[in-house]
C-alpha cells in the first residue's frame, strides 16, 4: 500500500502541472482580494451568461426543439409519466430538466430553452478546476474560446441533447482524473453521476464510453513506453491497476451502482415505465439500423467547411498542437519507436485513401485514434497527462463523427468541446513563447477574433432563422442550421392570436392543422384546442393550416369566406460547393448571403373573414388528397438474385442511383443520379458502357432521374434538374435535346416510351402534369394540373405502360396510380400504400398484369393486381440482401426478373419472384 502511493505520488508530480506560484502574473491581486484570474473570468463568464441570454426565445423553434420542449412540457401538465423513452426522440434528461425550468418559471418560449443554457455554463464553470492541469492562461483562453464561439453559443441556446451530454461528460472525465490523482472515494462517485447524466442523454454516448475507455489506454501506453526504464513501470502501472480493483472495490462498485440507479430512474420515469428498465437493445437496435441506411448521411469530411468557417480559432490551433510532433521530429529515439512512428504515419495515410477511395467502410473509430495515439507516443511534447488524453480523446470524437452517417450541425458541439481544451494549450504555450506579442501574429489574432464575434452575432442573432418576409432578393443562411423554422411562424401565431381577441375566446379558439406544419406549431399551440388531423375533410373552425400542395383544393371551398395567408414554415440550405468561391464565401462571410439557391417548406393558413364575437362559423366540406393507407399484410425480406455496384465514381459503382429500364435484348440502363450519368449493364451484370457528366451541353447531366428505352433502342432520359429530355442510341451517342414548349419543364421524372414507338410521355412533376411528344422532340398534348380530381396530380413521377397500350401515372401526393389512354383521357385510378411524404419519389413498372411501385419512405417495394389489391410486399430498413434504403426506380425484362434500385445504398437488386399468393 504505501509502496503504491509512493509510485502514485511520484507520478503525480511529474504529470500535473504545477500549481500557480503567488508571483504568477494571474494571481497578482485585482480587486481587493480578488486575483487578476478570478476578476477577469468572473467577467468573461458573466459576458457569456448575457449573450446565451439575449433574446433566447426569440429565434423560431426548430423541427426538433419544438419536439423537446412540448414532450417536456407535457411532463409539466400531465406529470412524470407522461415520458416514456423512446430512442427516436433520445434520452430522458434533457426532458425532465426543461419541465423542472418550466415547473418553476413557466413556460414560453424562453424557459424552454433554459436549461440548455444553464447546463451550457455548467461546461464552461469548468475552466476554474482545469487550471489545475493545463494552467491559468489555457484555462481562460478555454473561457474565452467557448464564450464567443460561434457553434457553442449557438447550441447551448438550442434544445437538444448535445449540451447536456457535453455537461456530463466533461463532469465524468474531470472527476475521474481527480480520483486517479488522489484516489478519494467522493470523485469516482461524481464521475459516475456525470457519467450517468451523458448516458441519460443520448445514444452518442455507446461510441463516445469506447471512445474514452481507449484514450485511458492509449494515455497509460505513453506513459509505460517513456518511462526511463519501462519495466518498473509498467509493474507500476498493474500494481496501480490492482490496487484500485482490490483495494477500493468498494467506491468501485458503489459507483456502478450509482450509475445503474440514475439510469433506472430516468429511463423508467422516475419507476412509472419499469417496462423500459432496459434502454441499450432499442438505442442500438435503432440507431445502428439508421447507421446503416444512412438516414441523413454525408461526406467523412461533412464537418470541416463548418469548423473552418465558424471556429477558424479552435480548430486551426488544435490542428496545429496535433501536428507539431511532425514538424519536429527527434530522430534520436530508440529504433522501436521510430518504427511505431513510421507504422503509425503509413496507417494515417492508408486510412486517408481508404476515406476518399471508400470513405463509408472506413473503420474510422479504430484507425484514427490509433494512428493520431501513435503520433504521441513518438514526442515528448505534450507534459500533462491530461491533456495527452484530450489529444486521443478528441481524435476519438472526430473519428467517430465522421464516421457515422448522421450528419447534422449540432454533432459539431461534441467534436468542439475537447477540440477547444487542445486549442486553448496551444494558445498557452505561443503565449508563453512570446509568439502572439509579435505585430502580425497579434494583428492576425486580432482580426480573425473581430471576424469571429461577428459570425457569433449574424449566427445567433440576426440571420438564425430564414425571414420569408424580407424584400424579395438574395436570401441568407447559415450552415449551422440546413433546416430551420422561419420568422413566419411568428406571423403564424400573431394572427392566431388576432383571432381569438376578434372572437373573444383567446386560446380556447378552436384550430386545425394538417400536414409539415404540425412541428413546430404542436408546441405554439399547446394551450390551443386544436384538431391535429391527417387530411381535413371538412372546415369549422376560423383558423385552417393545411400543406401548400393541397391548397387549390381548399381555394374552391374557401376563399368566398376565407382570407389566404402562404407562408414558409421552414427554410432550407443544401449548399452547392461547385458554385462556392473565393468571392462568393467571402460575401457569405461578411453578409451571409447564400451562394445557391435557398428552398423553403410552404404551407397556407385560411382565416375566417367575419370575426366578430359570437360569428357563426360555417361547415364547409373540402376534398383534399386522401390520407395515407396501411399496409395490409408486412413485407416479406426476399433474397435478390444479384446485386449489382457500391458508392462511387469508377466503373459499375453509383452515387445515388435512381430510374431503370430495360431493352428488348435485356440491357439494363440506369441514371447514376448524383454521377450525372447513365450506366448501361448486362443482364449478367456486367457494366457494358457509361456516359454523361455533369454540365449543360449535349451528352452532361444534372442530377437526372428518369430514364426510358424505345422498340428501336432509343435511349431518353429526363434530365431533371437542366429541365429538358435527351435521347440517345443504345450506345450513349447523342442525338437530340428538347424542353417543354409552353411554360418549360420543372423537374421532369418519370419518362415512358409508347410500345410501339410512336411517342414518349414525361411527368412533368413541379408543374404537375403530363406532356407527350413525339421520338424527336415535338409536343403533341398536355394534361394535368395541381389537384386530386381525376386527371390532376399531386408531384407525378413514375410512368408505365400495360401491355393493351395504357399509361400508368405514379400520383405521389393523392397516393393513388392513376391510368390513361394515351391521348389523356382517364380510364381508372387505384389508391395504394404507404407514399406518406411528397419526396417518395415513386416509380413503377408492369410484371404481367400486375404493377410494381415502389415506397422509399417506408423502404419496401409492392405489387398489386389489374384491380389494384395489394398482393405482395418485400423489404424493410438495412443494408443487407434484400433490404433497401429508399428504393425508387424499377424495371421489369421479359423474363419477368424484377430491377430496383436501392438509392440510398448505391446499388441495383435483382429479384426473381414468384405469381402472387
Amino acid at each position: 500500500m504505501a509502496e503504491r502511493a509512493v509510485i502514485r505520488n511520484q507520478l503525480n508530480q511529474r504529470e500535473a502541472l504545477p500549481s500557480p506560484a503567488a508571483t504568477d502574473w494571474w494571481n497578482q491581486p485585482m480587486l481587493g482580494p480578488y486575483t487578476r484570474w478570478q476578476c477577469l473570468a468572473t467577467a468573461v463568464f458573466l459576458i457569456a451568461v448575457v449573450n446565451r441570454l439575449l433574446w433566447l426565445g426569440e429565434r423560431p423553434f426548430h423541427h426538433d426543439e419544438s419536439i423537446h420542449a412540448f414532450f417536456s412540457w407535457k411532463i409539466v401538465d400531465e406529470g412524470i409519466s407522461h415520458y416514456k423513452y423512446d430512442p427516436v426522440y433520445h434520452g430522458p434528461v434533457l426532458y425532465y430538466a426543461s419541465a423542472l425550468v418550466m415547473w418553476l418559471f413557466g413556460d414560453s418560449d424562453f424557459t424552454a430553452r433554459l436549461s440548455a443554457v444553464l447546463f451550457g455554463l455548467g461546461i464552461l464553470a469548468f475552466a476554474w478546476p482545469l487550471r489545475r492541469w493545463i494552467g491559468s492562461t489555457a484555462a481562460f483562453a478555454f473561457l474565452l474560446l467557448f464564450t464567443f464561439s460561434p457553434a457553442l453559443t449557438y447550441f447551448t441556446r438550442f434544445l437538444r441533447h448535445d449540451v447536456y451530454v457535453g455537461l456530463g461528460n466533461i463532469m465524468a472525465i474531470y472527476f475521474a482524473f481527480r480520483f486517479g490523482e488522489t484516489r478519494r472515494d467522493r470523485y469516482l462517485y461524481l464521475s459516475a453521476l456525470g457519467l450517468a447524466i451523458a448516458f441519460c442523454n443520448k445514444e452518442d454516448m455507446y461510441a463516445l464510453i469506447p471512445v474514452s475507455l481507449l484514450s485511458l489506454v492509449l494515455m497509460l501506453v505513453w506513459e509505460v513506453l517513456y518511462a526511463p526504464q519501462w519495466r518498473p513501470q509498467l509493474a507500476a502501472a498493474w500494481a496501480e491497476t490492482k490496487g484500485l480493483l482490490v483495494d477500493q472495490w468498494v467506491p468501485v462498485v458503489g459507483s456502478a451502482v450509482l450509475f445503474l440507479v440514475v439510469s433506472l430512474t430516468f429511463y423508467t420515469s422516475f419507476f412509472t415505465h419499469p417496462e423500459n428498465w432496459n434502454p441499450v437493445t432499442p438505442a442500438l437496435t435503432y440507431w445502428w439500423g439508421q447507421h446503416q441506411i444512412k438516414r441523413i448521411g454525408g461526406p467523412w469530411w461533412y464537418y470541416f467547411p463548418q469548423l473552418v468557417s465558424y471556429e477558424f480559432l479552435i480548430f486551426f490551433p488544435a490542428l496545429f498542437l496535433l501536428l507539431r510532433p511532425l514538424a519536429t521530429p527527434r530522430l534520436n529515439e530508440r529504433p522501436s519507436t521510430k518504427v511505431f512512428f513510421y507504422l503509425t504515419v503509413a496507417t494515417f495515410a492508408v486510412f486517408v485513401g481508404w476515406c476518399f477511395y471508400d470513405w463509408h467502410q472506413a473503420g474510422i473509430v479504430i484507425l484514427v485514434p490509433l494512428a493520431f495515439a501513435g503520433l504521441t507516443v513518438m514526442q515528448r511534447w505534450l507534459p500533462s497527462r491530461f491533456v495527452r488524453f484530450m489529444v486521443i480523446y478528441t481524435l476519438g470524437c472526430v473519428g467517430f463523427y465522421s464516421w457515422a452517417q448522421e450528419k447534422v450541425p449540432w454533432l459539431l458541439f461534441p467534436i468542439l468541446m475537447p477540440m477547444s481544451v487542445l486549442a486553448a494549450v496551444w494558445y498557452r504555450d505561443r503565449i508563453d513563447e512570446g509568439m502572439l506579442r509579435k505585430p502580425v501574429a497579434a494583428l492576425a489574432t486580432a482580426g480573425l477574433s473581430a471576424l469571429t464575434i461577428w459570425i457569433l452575432i449574424a449566427s445567433n442573432y440576426l440571420y438564425g432563422a430564414p425571414r420569408p418576409a424580407e424584400a424579395p432578393g438574395p436570401r441568407t443562411a447559415e450552415l449551422l442550421a440546413y433546416v430551420q423554422s422561419t420568422y413566419d411562424i411568428h406571423m403564424v401565431m400573431e394572427k392566431i392570436e388576432e383571432v381569438g381577441r376578434k372572437l373573444g375566446t383567446g386560446t380556447k379558439t378552436r384550430l386545425q392543422v394538417s400536414g409539415n406544419a404540425t412541428w413546430p406549431l404542436s408546441w405554439y399551440l399547446r394551450h390551443y384546442p386544436v384538431n391535429w388531423a391527417a387530411d381535413v375533410r371538412k372546415v369549422d373552425t376560423p383558423v385552417v393550416i393545411v400543406d401548400k400542395e393541397v391548397q387549390q383544393n381548399f381555394d374552391k371551398a374557401l376563399l368566398d369566406r376565407y382570407e389566404k395567408i402562404p407562408f414558409a414554415i421552414r427554410g432550407w440550405w443544401e449548399p452547392d460547393w461547385s458554385k462556392m468561391n473565393t468571392v462568393t464565401l467571402a460575401r457569405w462571410l461578411f453578409t451571409r448571403q447564400a451562394w445557391s439557391p435557398v428552398g423553403s417548406s410552404d404551407a397556407v393558413m385560411y382565416v375566417l373573414k367575419d370575426l366578430a364575437p359570437g360569428a357563426e362559423i360555417p361547415v364547409i366540406a373540402v376534398n383534399p388528397p386522401p390520407a395515407p393507407r396501411p399496409y395490409t399484410m408486412q413485407p416479406s425480406l426476399e433474397k435478390p438474385a444479384a446485386v449489382w455496384g457500391k458508392k462511387g465514381s469508377g466503373t459499375g459503382e453509383f452515387n445515388e442511383p435512381r430510374g431503370l429500364a430495360v431493352d428488348a435484348r435485356g440491357f439494363v440502363y440506369v441514371v447514376d443520379s448524383k454521377n450525372h450519368r447513365i450506366q448501361k449493364w448486362a443482364p449478367e451484370g456486367q457494366v457494358l458502357k457509361t456516359w454523361g457528366k455533369e454540365g449543360q451541353g449535349p451528352g452532361e447531366f444534372k442530377d437526372p432521374c428518369g430514364v426510358a428505352v424505345g422498340p428501336d433502342g432509343s435511349v431518353y432520359v429526363a434530365d431533371t434538374w437542366n429541365h429538358r429530355i435527351q435521347k440517345f442510341t443504345s450506345e450513349g451517342k447523342f442525338l437530340a435535346e428538347w424542353v417543354e414548349q409552353t411554360s418549360g419543364f420543372w423537374g421532369p421524372r418519370g419518362i415512358a416510351v409508347a410500345p410501339d414507338g410512336s411517342a414518349v410521355f414525361v411527368t412533368d412533376t413541379g408543374n404537375k402534369r403530363v406532356v407527350k411528344f413525339d421520338p424527336n422532340g415535338q409536343q403533341l398534348l398536355q394534361w394535368g394540373k395541381e389537384g386530386s380530381r381525376p386527371g390532376e396530380f399531386i408531384e407525378p413521377v413514375g410512368l408505365a405502360f400495360n401491355q393493351e397500350g395504357e399509361l400508368y401515372v405514379a400520383d405521389t401526393g393523392n397516393r393513388r396510380v392513376q391510368v390513361f389512354q394515351q391521348d389523356g383521357t382517364f380510364v381508372r385510378e387505384h389508391p395504394v400504400s404507404g407514399w406518406e411524404e411528397f419526396y417518395t419519389e415513386p416509380y413503377i413498372a408492369l410484371l404481367g398484369e400486375d404493377l410494381i411501385a415502389t415506397d422509399s419512405f417506408n423502404h419496401r417495394v409492392a405489387r398489386y393486381n389489374k384491380v389494384g389489391a395489394l398482393v405482395y410486399v418485400w423489404g424493410k430498413t438495412g443494408a443487407g440482401p434484400g433490404e433497401f434504403n429508399r428504393p425508387i426506380g424499377v424495371a421489369v425484362d421479359a423474363d419477368g426478373a424484377v430491377y430496383i434500385s436501392d438509392t440510398m445504398n448505391h446499388r441495383i437488386q435483382k429479384f426473381v419472384i414468384g405469381p402472387a399468393q
